[in-house]
């Protein structure tokens, strides 16, 4: 008898181990953690794309994302406040995820509400997602740089010269994530937003403007990053284009400041254009003759 059950015995072991191989091996999104969700947007952005499309794990990918920028984003502020040491570390630190995530959901109404009005069919949690998803490339690409910025800051003396240059320099950075961030938010919404083009490309173009105001504005009330202050932020004064171009004047004169305006001008411009442009499909259609009246 006992030899009789054996091989039933062992088939079930087998087939339970069959089983648990599977398992493990078609984990869901469920089951992913922050850095994987992290690698599944900047690696395999098209499976995200079509679990966003069929709402699918927007909560794990919600989560996940946020807890990503605060992490990505704290680690990049604490660079930043390194320059001056001390209270600003910790200050940076704090500064740069409120940064991203208050620009992040005090834009998410106006883009989400434009894009309805216009005829848009997407939910607000895939909107929001695919906006959360930008901004996670975003934080992606500012931890990518951190040993550059890290560079700089343990490698240049303190003077009023290299603060004009570190302080230019993350701009920069801040802006090549900004780049990053439009150009994947674009590539997903292409693929959202399967709908005709003035249903979200003029709530994008609006969005983007209002987005770039607001984030410039929240990051010169957040200040400082780099110099020593006692306290968390410092009184409101100004904002922050009078303030920049002070800043280039200084370090490098007022020419350079016109013509470095213009270029940014015709860079956003163009990225704009590009984002607004009919696509291959679109231009097919617009060239189409319209159907023939059936009588």
């Amino acid at each position: 008898m006992g030899a009789r059950g054996t091989p039933s015995l062992k088939s079930s072991l087998n087939s339970r181990q069959t089983e648990g191989l599977t398992t493990s091996g078609k984990k869901g999104t469920s089951s992913l953690g922050m850095f994987s969700v992290v690698e599944e947007f900047i690696k395999r952005s098209d499976e995200f794309f079509k679990n966003l499309i069929e709402e699918k794990d927007i909560v794990t990918y919600f989560v996940n994302s946020n807890l990503a920028i605060l992490v990505l984003a704290a680690v990049y502020g604490a660079t930043m406040g390194a320059y001056s040491g001390g209270l600003s570390i910790l200050f940076s630190a704090i500064k740069v995820p409120m940064l991203l995530l208050i620009s992040l959901y005090l834009t998410i109404p106006s883009y989400y509400v434009l894009y309805s009005l216009l005829g848009g069919k997407r939910t607000l949690r895939q909107t929001a997602m695919l906006l959360l998803f930008s901004f996670t490339i975003m934080a992606t690409v500012l931890i990518a740089l951190v040993p550059v910025n890290l560079f700089f800051v343990i490698t240049t003396t303190r003077s009023s010269a290299t603060y004009a240059f570190t302080v230019l320099l993350n701009i920069a950075i801040f802006t090549l994530g900004g780049f990053f961030a439009l150009t994947n938010f674009i590539k997903g919404a292409k693929v959202l937003y399967q709908e005709p083009s003035e249903n979200w490309k003029p709530s994008f173009l609006l969005g983007s403007l209002i987005l770039m105001v607001v984030g410039t504005q929240l990051a010169w009330v957040l200040r400082p990053y780099f110099d020593y202050y006692p306290w968390f932020i410092r009184p409101l004064e100004s904002n922050f284009y009078t303030a920049m171009i002070r800043l280039m004047s200084q370090y490098m004169g007022d020419v350079a400041v016109y013509l470095i305006a213009t270029v940014l001008i015709i860079i956003i411009a163009l990225l704009f254009f590009l984002a607004l442009r009919p696509n291959g499909e679109e231009r097919k259609n617009m060239t189409l003759p319209p159907p023939p009246i059936s009588t």
